[in-house]
């Protein structure tokens, strides 16, 4: 009995590519539901943390103002606080609807105008 030697190398090659193709199209699956779960998760914004990751760099760690000027209990009307963070002003940059929602630029406002608590 001669056993051709190649035949085990050409099954395990097929049932490779079997593999990688299935674990592919598994993958693209799992990467849909995950989409659809961030953005029911992402819904929610939280001023207090986008206050601090964007702008206590410039503002200071409590927003009381260092390099930029203070933001917590902010006087400026509301509208002019959106302008400014929409268009930036002087070395402030502009934060478009990718960086923060209208809705919750709104929100960022409030929280800015209410002594950033």
């Amino acid at each position: 009995m001669n056993r051709n030697p190649v035949i085990p190398f050409i099954l395990i090659l097929l049932m490779g590519v079997g593999l990688v193709f299935f674990l592919s199209a598994h993958g693209a699956n799992k990467a849909a539901e995950n989409k659809d779960e961030g953005t029911k998760t992402a819904q929610k914004f939280d001023a207090a943390s986008f206050a601090k990751d964007n702008c206590t760099s410039c503002h200071g760690q409590n927003l009381e103002g260092a390099m930029g000027p203070k933001l917590a209990g902010n006087k400026k009307p509301a509208d002019e606080m959106k302008k400014i963070i929409r268009n930036g002003k002087g070395p402030m940059p502009a934060h478009d609807e990718s960086v923060i929602a209208d809705k919750d630029l709104d929100t960022l406002v409030k929280y800015l105008k209410d002594g950033a608590k």
